[in-house]
């Protein structure tokens, strides 16, 4: 697969560069490293890498010794460039154009991209040798490569000059990258120059191209970087602040989790000093770390999951065997089944037999609690009659169910009435309310919920409000001082409730960011869902 997607993007490079001259019968062979173009001085200083890089690759040649650099690119061309790179079948159905004549060597290839809607005209013409617009150009662009729609605050200042047809497009190209604007200003009616066309090849040859420094990382997308950037930078911070991880909420097994998922590598002492921890806590209470509060088991199973040992012999004692006891897991309420069904699953883990409780945990029956508490019109709280839902609760419920949503119809019904509520609850500027208060663990819940069934919590549209995702209102409590790294649990100036007050990094909500942008890396990089941890090695 790696090498069929290396090819494509050769190739996209190659042709896309090829087909500025109407015959596009060019020979690269005779432009070598040395080539130079008289007409040097014409072309602009912004377009001159990509020109020369493109020479040397042997991608593009100019005529009787010049590149052109202020020629358009015409709608033929780009369409029998279409045809090349993406090998579309001829197809002998005419596509009806009036001004497209079978006897022109456009014809053909018109033919093609208008069968696969990649290209289109106008009132039943579609103008070959009308020069290609910007907008054109970007539309064309991000359905040839496949774009996933980024939807973002406007990055022009012309943006209302776009049309409607291409308006989401042009978003999606300025995100990716892929094309930029000119003093703020996208041109969108612009025509596009052959330099113009050699800087956009250039960044779509190294768009999801391999690393020249690392061929197995690739070329990852804007938002990944600042995420990737943020999850080694609140990593540092952890690993600062929690220096000696114990069994506790906060400064113990989600600090460790975190780090552990992050994938970031960690001194082998850290993790062995928290298991000491654990075994020695264990032997202090006997093996009971909590009467009622079950979770107390489940954070410990994910932690010691995650960093590859096992849980069935911790100081003597099984973590698994309490969970066996259903009435008591209950009592904790509607917390533990969703993170018992979540420590469980992380690993496939079965549920011991034990014959002293009086009903035996079954994952039938962990779900069908969850399912019970569902609030009508969709969504999840604390308590058993809950006047609303809660965005934390109802992440946590969509999380625990991620692993059956594809095979039990009861749990997909539930978590899509979830997933629209959630929708319809995010705010303006992307993130989430919770008891009375915009806080970033609310929207940390919801982006480990919506990566773990698949959906970017940053391009999906139901998730981008005002052009704010829900990734983007995470990174903005992102503390930028003295405390870089750390997350605020509410912002500065907004409604204390709880936890650190306005405007102070707080170390759970820290904990939670982390592991959420942990996730949302796991998801791009495409792998496992950040509590499937399958793919751990003991």
């Amino acid at each position: 697969m790696k090498c069929n997607r290396l090819l494509a993007w050769l190739l996209i490079a190659a042709v896309f560069l090829s087909v500025f001259s109407t015959n596009l019968t060019v020979s690269y062979a005779s432009i070598g490293p040395q080539q130079t173009y008289s007409d040097a001085a014409s072309i602009s200083q912004w377009a001159k890498a990509s020109i020369d890089r493109a020479s040397e690759l042997g991608f593009v040649q100019g005529s009787n010794g010049k590149f052109n650099p202020k020629s358009s690119v015409t709608r033929a061309e780009f369409a029998k460039m279409l045809v090349s790179v993406l090998n579309i079948p001829m197809v002998s159905k005419p596509a009806g154009y009036t001004d497209v004549a079978s006897n022109q060597w456009y014809y053909p290839y018109i033919n093609a991209v208008s069968q696969v809607g990649y290209m289109s005209g106008y009132n039943q013409k579609f103008e070959p040798n009308a020069s290609i617009t910007r907008e054109q150009m970007a539309a064309t662009i991000v359905r040839a490569l496949g774009l996933k729609p980024i939807q973002t605050a406007s990055l022009i200042a012309d943006a209302d000059n776009v049309s409607a047809w291409a308006k989401a497009d042009v978003t999606t190209i300025l995100a990716s990258q892929i094309m930029l604007g000119d003093n703020n200003r996208f041109n969108p009616q612009g025509t596009v120059t052959r330099e113009m066309a050699a800087v956009v090849a250039m960044r779509t040859f190294d768009y999801g191209k391999p690393n020249e420094t690392d061929p197995e990382t690739p070329v990852v997308s804007p938002i990944h970087t600042k995420v990737k950037t943020q999850v080694k930078e609140t990593a540092a911070f952890l690993q600062s602040s929690v220096t000696n991880p114990v069994i506790a909420s906060v400064g113990g097994e989600w600090t460790v989790f975190g780090l552990a998922r992050s994938g970031i590598k960690m001194p082998d002492a850290y993790y062995a000093k928290y298991y000491a921890n654990v075994e020695k806590k264990l032997k202090e209470v006997d093996g009971k770390l909590h009467n009622v509060k079950y979770t107390e088991y489940d954070r410990v199973i994910l932690a010691l999951t995650a960093i590859g040992k096992g849980v069935d012999d911790v100081a003597g004692y099984n973590l698994r065997e309490p969970l066996a006891d259903y009435e008591t897991l209950i009592k904790q309420g509607i917390n533990g089944p969703i993170f018992a069904l979540i420590a469980l699953d992380s690993k496939n883990y079965e549920i011991p037999t034990v014959a002293k409780v009086k009903t035996q945990t079954t994952r039938e029956l962990l779900i069908d609690f969850i399912l019970n508490r569902e609030i009508s019109g969709g969504g999840w709280a604390l308590g058993e009659k809950p006047a609303a839902a809660d965005p934390d609760i109802t992440s946590m419920a969509i999380q625990a169910f991620a692993p059956y949503y594809a095979t039990n119809a009861k749990v997909k019904a539930a978590v899509d009435r979830g997933i629209a509520w959630l929708s319809k609850a995010q705010q303006a500027d992307g993130g989430y309310v919770s008891g009375g208060s915009a806080n970033s663990e609310s929207t940390s819940q919801v982006i480990v919920a919506l990566t773990a069934l698949g959906i970017d919590p940053h391009t999906d549209a139901r998730f981008v409000k005002n052009g704010h995702s829900a990734v983007d209102a995470l990174l903005s409590y992102a503390a930028n001082n003295k405390d870089k790294g750390g997350f605020y649990h509410v912002k500065s100036g907004g409604v204390d409730n709880g936890g650190a007050k306005p405007g102070d990094v707080d170390l759970m909500a820290t904990d939670q960011a982390f592991y959420a942008l942990v996730a949302y890396d796991r998801f791009l990089n495409g792998q496992t869902r950040l509590y499937d941890m399958t793919d751990v090695k003991a």
